[in-house]
């Protein structure tokens, strides 16, 4: 089986999860990235408990990486054996909100301490700030491949930033 090492470097929270294929979230930040030995096929990339990015990757026969063209904005190391995910920038903003955010994903452990902090980020649903200490008290968006923002409308009242790339947090109207 091919081995591929997985470079999550350059995202601002560098764990993920192959599902299926790793037992648990890894950080990818290590020199040279995580290595991982993986059957040729498709894989997705997770940085969310429940859902996995939008970013897919093939393993070939050969033991190359390899993915559609149009993530090249996403991925680099196409004909390589080293998988770079580099995802898109999104600004996250608590300007309009006294509470302090903590991003869900990806091995973050510490709240934004910026009121206005652009993150690295792969494309996918399912992205959960918290606001405040309160684990209950959430805000679920998602990100597109160009960083375009999108959430529900039970969001409507504390997010504002749709179709741009730029979440505001209003952290004082909940849903």
């Amino acid at each position: 089986m091919p081995c591929i090492r997985v470079d999550t470097s350059q995202l601002t929270y560098p764990w993920f999860w192959l599902p299926g294929q790793l037992p648990h979230f890894v950080d990818g930040s290590v020199p040279g990235g995580v290595r991982v030995v993986l059957d040729p096929g498709e894989y997705a990339f997770q940085q969310t408990r429940d859902r996995a990015s939008d970013v897919r990757f093939t393993v070939t026969a050969a033991g190359r990486v390899d993915f559609d063209e149009a993530d090249d904005h996403l991925l680099r190391g196409r004909g390589t054996s080293t998988l770079h995910v580099l995802g898109v920038r999104v600004t996250l903003d608590a300007t309009s909100t006294p509470r302090t955010l903590l991003p869900m994903w990806g091995g973050c452990r510490e709240p934004l301490h910026a009121r206005a902090r652009t993150v690295r980020m792969p494309p996918g649903t399912d992205y959960v700030l918290r606001l405040g200490p309160a684990p209950s008290e959430v805000v679920e968006f998602s990100v597109r491949g160009d960083g375009a923002v999108d959430y529900g409308p039970e969001y409507e009242r504390s997010l504002s930033g749709r179709g741009t790339p730029c979440l505001r947090v209003d952290g004082r109207h909940q849903r």
